[in-house]
């Protein structure tokens, strides 16, 4: 499995599943933990109080993301609610959200074991600042996806109007393919 030794952010430190995003919450300890700090329950909804809207769909979206992949227990849950609000982002959740570029693309983007990490940058932007299209095999799958050669997914941003349901389940099958 790939170690993350450089990643900061919200999450299980021994994520399989990490997505990379430009910004950070203004909260400490949440802002700046100097690794990836895994969340204890109510640490969503505190980050939601105090950051607001933006954060909330970041969360949500990546709740129902997960819960439409079927990832590491979501099944425990009957709502994707329930699931963000009592594991995701917590120890043992499997999943990260990390933040600024992965280290791997700056280095050697091989150090990237795809069979065993899934990795998904967020945002066009981001994914372009990040040197994402320079990495082999990188290309748009539609205007909105780009994946390269060792299965790094780019896309839209965890708001519903860019990342709506229907392109959940793209994202889905982009990643159930690629397992």
């Amino acid at each position: 499995m790939t170690v993350f030794n450089s990643d900061v952010g919200l999450g299980d430190p021994q994520a399989t599943l990490r997505v990379y995003l430009a910004n950070r919450p203004s909260l400490e300890p949440f802002a700046y933990p100097g690794e990836v700090l895994p969340l204890a329950d109510g640490d969503i909804a505190q980050i939601n109080s105090h950051e607001g809207n933006h954060w909330r769909k970041i969360f949500n979206v990546f709740a129902k993301f997960l819960y439409e992949l079927k990832f590491n227990g979501t099944d425990d849950f009957s709502r994707w609610q329930d699931y963000r609000d009592v594991r995701m982002l917590q120890p043992g959740s499997g999943v990260a959200l990390c933040y600024g570029a992965p280290a791997f693309l700056e280095a050697d983007i091989t150090a990237l074991d795809s069979t065993s990490s899934r990795v998904i940058l967020m945002g066009k932007q981001f994914a372009e600042e990040c040197g994402f299209f320079k990495t082999d095999g990188a290309k748009w799958l539609d205007s909105r996806f780009a994946m390269n050669d060792n299965g790094v997914i780019v896309c839209p941003y965890f708001d519903y109007r860019q990342l709506s349901d229907e392109r959940i389940r793209y994202l889905v099958s982009l990643i159930k393919n690629e397992a």
